[in-house]
Protein backbone atom coordinates (compact mmCIF):
# COMPACT_ATOMS: atom_id res chain seq x y z
CA UNK A 1 0.00 0.00 0.00
CA UNK A 2 1.95 3.34 -1.03
CA UNK A 3 0.89 6.77 0.39
CA UNK A 4 -1.20 7.85 -2.69
CA UNK A 5 -3.84 4.91 -1.62
CA UNK A 6 -3.64 6.09 2.27
CA UNK A 7 -3.44 10.03 1.66
CA UNK A 8 -5.93 10.24 -1.94
CA UNK A 9 -5.82 13.68 -1.66
CA UNK A 10 -2.58 14.30 -0.68
CA UNK A 11 -0.67 15.47 -4.46
CA UNK A 12 -3.27 17.75 -4.45
CA UNK A 13 -2.91 19.13 -0.35
CA UNK A 14 0.96 19.34 -1.48
CA UNK A 15 0.38 20.98 -4.64
CA UNK A 16 -2.08 23.58 -2.70
CA UNK A 17 0.76 23.98 -0.09
CA UNK A 18 3.72 24.91 -2.44
CA UNK A 19 1.52 27.30 -4.48
CA UNK A 20 0.50 29.18 -1.19
CA UNK A 21 4.13 29.12 -0.27
CA UNK A 22 6.07 30.33 -3.36
CA UNK A 23 2.44 33.34 -3.75
CA UNK A 24 3.25 34.44 -0.06
CA UNK A 25 7.36 34.26 -1.25
CA UNK A 26 6.45 35.79 -4.43
CA UNK A 27 4.99 39.09 -2.34
CA UNK A 28 7.27 39.15 -0.17
CA UNK A 29 9.95 40.10 -2.81
CA UNK A 30 7.39 42.30 -4.55
CA UNK A 31 7.12 44.49 -1.04
CA UNK A 32 10.91 44.91 -1.02
CA UNK A 33 12.22 45.01 -4.47
CA UNK A 34 9.16 46.61 -6.29
CA UNK A 35 9.27 45.83 -10.06
CA UNK A 36 7.24 48.37 -12.93
CA UNK A 37 7.98 50.09 -15.56
CA UNK A 38 8.88 53.78 -15.86
CA UNK A 39 6.52 56.11 -17.33
CA UNK A 40 6.89 59.45 -18.01
CA UNK A 41 4.95 62.34 -15.96
CA UNK A 42 4.90 59.90 -12.94
CA UNK A 43 6.84 60.00 -9.49
CA UNK A 44 9.40 56.67 -10.15
CA UNK A 45 10.33 56.60 -6.57
CA UNK A 46 8.90 53.94 -4.56
CA UNK A 47 7.32 54.91 -1.39
CA UNK A 48 8.64 58.27 -1.51
CA UNK A 49 6.15 59.75 1.09
CA UNK A 50 7.06 56.68 3.52
CA UNK A 51 3.05 55.86 3.86
CA UNK A 52 3.70 52.44 3.51
CA UNK A 53 4.15 50.01 6.11
CA UNK A 54 4.52 50.87 9.79
CA UNK A 55 6.06 54.33 11.65
CA UNK A 56 7.97 54.49 14.80
CA UNK A 57 5.15 55.38 17.15
CA UNK A 58 7.87 57.02 19.70
CA UNK A 59 11.06 57.88 18.16
CA UNK A 60 13.76 55.55 20.04
CA UNK A 61 13.48 52.31 17.48
CA UNK A 62 16.62 50.85 16.87
CA UNK A 63 17.67 47.63 15.79
CA UNK A 64 15.09 44.81 14.76
CA UNK A 65 13.05 47.56 16.08
CA UNK A 66 12.89 49.73 13.42
CA UNK A 67 10.02 49.56 11.44
CA UNK A 68 10.23 47.74 7.69
CA UNK A 69 10.24 50.42 5.08
CA UNK A 70 8.86 48.73 1.58
CA UNK A 71 11.01 50.29 -1.13
CA UNK A 72 13.86 51.13 0.13
CA UNK A 73 17.09 49.25 1.46
CA UNK A 74 18.01 51.38 4.61
CA UNK A 75 21.90 51.81 6.57
CA UNK A 76 22.46 52.46 10.13
CA UNK A 77 19.23 53.19 11.99
CA UNK A 78 17.34 55.23 9.24
CA UNK A 79 13.69 54.74 10.31
CA UNK A 80 10.26 56.10 9.25
CA UNK A 81 8.80 57.83 12.36
CA UNK A 82 4.92 59.13 12.75
CA UNK A 83 4.27 62.24 12.88
CA UNK A 84 3.05 63.70 16.20
CA UNK A 85 4.93 60.54 18.14
CA UNK A 86 5.19 60.68 21.94
CA UNK A 87 9.35 61.32 21.66
CA UNK A 88 11.02 59.68 25.03
CA UNK A 89 13.12 61.02 27.73
CA UNK A 90 16.75 59.80 28.51
CA UNK A 91 19.23 60.43 31.74
CA UNK A 92 22.32 62.38 30.63
CA UNK A 93 25.60 61.66 32.13
CA UNK A 94 25.29 64.58 34.31
CA UNK A 95 22.13 62.85 35.69
CA UNK A 96 19.73 65.22 34.19
CA UNK A 97 16.45 63.61 32.24
CA UNK A 98 16.03 65.14 29.15
CA UNK A 99 12.71 64.85 26.85
CA UNK A 100 13.34 64.48 23.11
CA UNK A 101 10.66 65.44 21.03
CA UNK A 102 10.22 64.97 16.96
CA UNK A 103 8.11 66.62 14.50
CA UNK A 104 4.34 67.48 15.61
CA UNK A 105 1.39 67.23 13.25
CA UNK A 106 1.64 71.10 13.06
CA UNK A 107 4.97 71.92 11.93
CA UNK A 108 6.22 73.40 8.90
CA UNK A 109 5.92 70.92 5.94
CA UNK A 110 3.73 69.23 3.44
CA UNK A 111 -0.36 69.81 3.06
CA UNK A 112 -0.47 66.61 2.30
CA UNK A 113 1.74 64.87 4.46
CA UNK A 114 -0.24 61.74 5.21
CA UNK A 115 0.70 60.21 8.71
CA UNK A 116 4.38 58.97 8.37
CA UNK A 117 7.96 60.76 7.50
CA UNK A 118 11.34 59.36 7.22
CA UNK A 119 13.74 60.05 9.99
CA UNK A 120 17.47 59.77 10.70
CA UNK A 121 17.02 57.52 13.45
CA UNK A 122 17.02 57.04 17.15
CA UNK A 123 21.31 56.51 17.61
CA UNK A 124 23.82 59.19 17.38
CA UNK A 125 25.09 58.44 14.00
CA UNK A 126 24.54 59.08 9.92
CA UNK A 127 22.15 56.97 8.46
CA UNK A 128 20.55 56.64 4.61
CA UNK A 129 18.25 54.66 2.39
CA UNK A 130 18.58 53.89 -1.27
CA UNK A 131 16.93 52.46 -3.79
CA UNK A 132 17.64 51.57 -7.92
CA UNK A 133 14.47 52.60 -10.34
CA UNK A 134 14.87 50.65 -13.89
CA UNK A 135 13.97 53.43 -17.19
CA UNK A 136 15.88 51.37 -19.68
CA UNK A 137 12.13 51.47 -21.25
CA UNK A 138 12.90 55.06 -21.96
CA UNK A 139 16.06 54.42 -23.86
CA UNK A 140 14.98 55.42 -27.04
CA UNK A 141 13.67 59.31 -25.99
CA UNK A 142 16.55 59.45 -23.20
CA UNK A 143 19.40 58.66 -26.07
CA UNK A 144 17.08 61.23 -28.44
CA UNK A 145 18.16 63.71 -25.43
CA UNK A 146 14.74 64.66 -25.20
CA UNK A 147 14.71 63.42 -21.29
CA UNK A 148 14.19 65.89 -18.50
CA UNK A 149 13.89 65.64 -14.90
CA UNK A 150 12.75 67.07 -12.02
CA UNK A 151 13.34 65.81 -7.98
CA UNK A 152 12.09 67.42 -5.57
CA UNK A 153 11.24 66.45 -1.69
CA UNK A 154 10.57 68.18 1.49
CA UNK A 155 13.45 68.40 3.64
CA UNK A 156 14.25 69.81 7.26
CA UNK A 157 15.24 69.32 10.41
CA UNK A 158 14.72 70.08 14.22
CA UNK A 159 14.92 73.60 16.05
CA UNK A 160 18.75 74.39 16.36
CA UNK A 161 20.04 71.17 15.74
CA UNK A 162 22.59 70.65 12.33
CA UNK A 163 21.67 67.35 11.44
CA UNK A 164 20.48 67.59 7.55
CA UNK A 165 19.12 65.56 5.04
CA UNK A 166 19.89 64.91 1.19
CA UNK A 167 18.80 63.44 -1.75
CA UNK A 168 21.03 62.93 -4.32
CA UNK A 169 20.26 60.25 -7.77
CA UNK A 170 22.81 59.49 -9.69
CA UNK A 171 22.58 58.54 -13.21
CA UNK A 172 23.88 55.21 -14.63
CA UNK A 173 24.35 53.56 -17.83
CA UNK A 174 24.00 49.62 -18.85
CA UNK A 175 27.48 49.19 -17.07
CA UNK A 176 26.26 50.63 -14.30
CA UNK A 177 29.11 53.77 -14.63
CA UNK A 178 28.06 56.97 -13.73
CA UNK A 179 26.65 59.71 -16.49
CA UNK A 180 26.08 62.50 -13.72
CA UNK A 181 24.58 63.50 -10.45
CA UNK A 182 21.29 65.96 -9.00
CA UNK A 183 20.68 66.36 -5.29
CA UNK A 184 18.74 68.90 -2.91
CA UNK A 185 20.04 69.58 0.75
CA UNK A 186 17.54 70.59 3.64
CA UNK A 187 17.77 73.88 4.57
CA UNK A 188 20.67 74.65 7.52
CA UNK A 189 19.19 75.58 10.82
CA UNK A 190 19.49 79.22 10.74
CA UNK A 191 17.99 78.89 7.21
CA UNK A 192 15.19 77.92 8.56
CA UNK A 193 15.14 80.43 11.08
CA UNK A 194 15.71 77.69 13.91
CA UNK A 195 12.56 76.09 13.36
CA UNK A 196 11.21 72.33 13.37
CA UNK A 197 9.80 71.28 10.17
CA UNK A 198 10.64 70.28 6.39
CA UNK A 199 10.78 72.54 3.58
CA UNK A 200 10.34 71.98 -0.15
CA UNK A 201 13.40 71.37 -2.03
CA UNK A 202 13.86 71.19 -6.28
CA UNK A 203 16.12 70.81 -8.82
CA UNK A 204 15.75 69.64 -12.61
CA UNK A 205 17.86 69.17 -15.77
CA UNK A 206 18.44 66.99 -18.60
CA UNK A 207 18.67 62.69 -18.49
CA UNK A 208 22.21 62.21 -19.45
CA UNK A 209 21.97 60.23 -22.97
CA UNK A 210 22.88 56.38 -22.00
CA UNK A 211 20.91 56.91 -18.46
CA UNK A 212 19.51 53.34 -17.84
CA UNK A 213 19.27 53.43 -14.34
CA UNK A 214 18.84 55.90 -11.83
CA UNK A 215 20.42 55.63 -8.00
CA UNK A 216 18.52 56.96 -5.79
CA UNK A 217 20.50 57.37 -2.35
CA UNK A 218 18.71 59.36 1.04
CA UNK A 219 21.09 61.10 3.31
CA UNK A 220 20.52 61.46 6.91
CA UNK A 221 23.63 63.22 8.18
CA UNK A 222 23.94 63.62 11.72
CA UNK A 223 25.79 66.34 13.32
CA UNK A 224 24.99 66.51 17.28
CA UNK A 225 22.09 65.56 19.53
CA UNK A 226 20.32 62.54 20.89
CA UNK A 227 19.19 61.23 18.07
CA UNK A 228 19.34 62.09 14.16
CA UNK A 229 17.30 64.92 13.32
CA UNK A 230 16.93 64.95 9.55
CA UNK A 231 13.44 64.90 8.08
CA UNK A 232 12.50 63.96 4.95
CA UNK A 233 8.88 63.00 3.26
CA UNK A 234 7.02 63.45 -0.08
CA UNK A 235 10.26 62.64 -2.37
CA UNK A 236 9.66 62.81 -6.30
CA UNK A 237 11.23 62.50 -9.37
CA UNK A 238 9.77 62.78 -12.43
CA UNK A 239 10.78 62.21 -15.93
CA UNK A 240 9.28 64.25 -18.92
CA UNK A 241 9.61 64.03 -22.50
CA UNK A 242 10.89 67.37 -24.16
CA UNK A 243 7.52 67.87 -26.31
CA UNK A 244 8.17 68.40 -29.97
CA UNK A 245 8.17 71.81 -31.63
CA UNK A 246 4.60 73.00 -32.86
CA UNK A 247 3.76 73.54 -36.00
CA UNK A 248 3.09 77.23 -35.41
CA UNK A 249 6.44 77.22 -33.68
CA UNK A 250 8.32 76.05 -36.86
CA UNK A 251 6.29 78.95 -38.81
CA UNK A 252 7.49 81.32 -36.38
CA UNK A 253 11.45 79.91 -36.82
CA UNK A 254 10.62 80.27 -40.38
CA UNK A 255 9.22 83.81 -40.59
CA UNK A 256 11.92 84.78 -38.68
CA UNK A 257 14.53 83.55 -41.16
CA UNK A 258 12.68 85.07 -44.09
CA UNK A 259 12.66 88.58 -42.26
CA UNK A 260 16.32 88.22 -41.77
CA UNK A 261 17.03 86.90 -45.13
CA UNK A 262 15.15 89.77 -46.05
CA UNK A 263 17.17 92.45 -44.22
CA UNK A 264 20.22 91.11 -45.88
CA UNK A 265 19.27 91.39 -48.74
CA UNK A 266 18.22 94.89 -48.55
CA UNK A 267 21.24 96.41 -46.82
CA UNK A 268 23.15 94.87 -50.07
CA UNK A 269 21.05 96.71 -51.99
CA UNK A 270 21.03 99.87 -50.58
CA UNK A 271 25.13 99.79 -50.46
Amino acid sequence: MNKQTIFPFFPQVMAKISTTLIAGLTFSLLLSNPIYAATFGTNLIVNGDAELGQGDPIGNAVGADIPTIPGWTPTGSFSVLKYGATGFSFTNPLGNVVNVTVPGTDVPGPSDRGQNLFFGGADRASSSASQLIDISNLASTIDAGEGTFNLNGWLGGYSTDEDSAALNITFLDRANQSLGIASITSPTAAQRNNTTGLFLQSADGSVPVGTRQINVLLNANYARGRVNDAYADNLSLVITKVPEPSISGFLLIALSSLTAWKLRRYHQVSQ
